[in-house]
């Protein structure tokens, strides 16, 4: 095997959302690990006081599964559910911590998220 053809495997695999590979030809063992970005593509976000804007984080390490209804610019109310984190094969509700209004949606579904991590930004109604 040379390294065009490894360079294929890479590319074939990270294309299909592969994080590792390992291959073995003879005495020859190759892994590779790839880290998976977590995040979609930049939104953007109507221009809010700072002070006004309040982040969602994860409660915990898992998969994010997004709520089908949730999108940028849809309002909000207090516990109604964005979306669950899949941890150890149990689905766990994520509540918006108040009203307001989705800014941004900072992870794509069904990503892995890691604790305190940033899911997504709100603007506090009043």
């Amino acid at each position: 095997m040379d390294l065009q053809d490894l360079d294929r495997l890479v590319a074939k695999y990270a294309a299909a959302g592969y994080e590792q590979i390992r291959v073995k030809a003879g005495d020859l063992e190759i892994e590779v690990k790839q880290p998976v970005a977590n995040s979609v593509t930049p939104t953007t976000k109507p221009s809010v006081a700072a002070t006004d804007v309040t982040v969602v984080k994860s409660p915990m390490v898992g998969v994010l599964h997004l709520a089908s209804d949730v999108k940028v610019g849809q309002a909000v109310t207090h516990g109604q559910e964005l979306g669950q984190i899949e941890s150890m094969k149990l689905f766990n509700a994520l509540p918006a911590p108040s009203d307001g209004t989705i800014t941004a949606i900072l992870v794509a579904d069904q990503a892995t998220v890691e604790f305190d991590q940033p899911l997504f930004e709100m603007r506090k109604d009043r």
